[in-house]
């Protein structure tokens, strides 16, 4: 841009980058666990340069160490559920309805109530392992904090819960979540086994957050021995760049239905691509509430005829027009 600040914002992230230490298989590890899947963003992989691979790396937290949360973009856990907003009257005969959740992958017991309730994943993000966020409803037993804390955690812990391919858990099969308790701003959680590495802690603190809210301390415990206490990474350097929130991926939706977005890029300007098979249905520039480094939100409304589609949301690169921070939902309208 003539006015420079792509470039000061860039100077700005690469100076922040350059302070963290690469971890060398943070890329190999995501590709493996989401390669099993059988799918991959479709426009190929990204290979890494030395300075993107230092950029890509997540400010993470060691299990004794407590960084100051991130104040420069909005708390995005908190949020219990995708809000619905009812789509304008069309000239179509079917009247617009929220999209309607995959089923959980996790059964009810009688008696309990359920939650919608947001877990977090793993996925690449043009190279970088990043948390996604998915809704869940899940059985969330006397419906307290604790109890739904469990349900979320139990549901990030399952292998391939994830309602996404794309997405996978940082956890090794077979950890299980022994209890849990609440007391004022702080979380313990029993687990059978302690994160395998940051980022899997990263899952585990976001997940917790997002029940709880703000940025609440959570204290592990491994066995009957205190294995420390876990904060928020930044967002910036944590989450993905762009978020599909909403229709999530399976969903299906009426002909009018809403699509909710959310991220952090630059000049808070995203695309959408709607293709059927490989033909584009409709594309669309979406500005977000707010741009990097903070992160903001947009819903705009699409109407579609009945079939299955693919929602692709991603930014376009200042420098050379190419497709980043790719989050794509297939979704079947009725």
């Amino acid at each position: 841009m003539s006015d420079g600040r792509e470039d000061v914002l860039r100077r700005v992230l690469e100076a922040e980058a350059a302070k963290v230490e690469v971890r060398p298989d943070a890329l190999a590890v995501i590709r493996a666990r989401t390669a099993r899947r059988g799918r991959w963003l479709p426009f190929g992989a990204i290979a890494l340069t030395a300075a993107t691979a230092t950029a890509a790396t997540l400010v993470v937290v060691a299990l004794g160490g407590s960084p100051a949360p991130d104040r420069t973009a909005p708390d995005p856990g908190a949020v219990t559920a995708p809000a619905t907003t009812p789509a304008p009257a069309t000239s179509a005969p079917e009247t617009s309805a929220p999209a309607v959740p995959p089923p959980s992958r996790s059964s009810a017991s009688s008696g309990t109530s359920t939650a919608s309730l947001a877990v977090y994943y793993v996925g690449d993000d043009g190279g970088k392992p990043r948390l996604y966020r998915e809704f869940h409803r899940l059985p969330a037993g006397d419906g307290s904090p604790a109890a739904k804390v469990r349900a979320a955690v139990t549901e990030m812990l399952t292998q391939e819960s994830a309602d996404d391919p794309d997405y996978a858990s940082a956890w090794p099969a077979g950890v299980r979540v022994e209890d849990v308790s609440i007391a004022g701003s702080a979380a313990t959680v029993h687990l059978s086994a302690a994160p395998p590495d940051d980022l899997a802690g990263q899952q585990l603190v976001w997940t917790v957050a997002a029940v709880l809210g703000g940025d609440p301390r959570v204290r592990l415990v491994v066995g009957d021995r205190p294995a420390g206490t876990l904060r928020k990474a930044p967002a910036l350097d944590t989450l993905a760049s762009l978020w599909l929130i909403g229709p999530g991926h399976g969903a299906t939706v009426a002909r009018t239905f809403e699509v909710h977005a959310a991220g952090a890029v630059f000049e808070a300007t995203a695309r959408l691509t709607v293709r059927a098979g490989r033909t584009v249905v409709t594309e669309k520039t979406i500005t977000l509430s707010a741009g990097a480094p903070a992160r903001g939100e947009a819903r705009i409304t699409l109407t579609l005829a009945p079939g299955t589609y693919v929602l692709e949301l991603y930014a376009l690169s200042a420098a050379d027009g190419s497709v980043q921070h790719l989050d794509d939902h297939t979704v079947t309208v009725r």
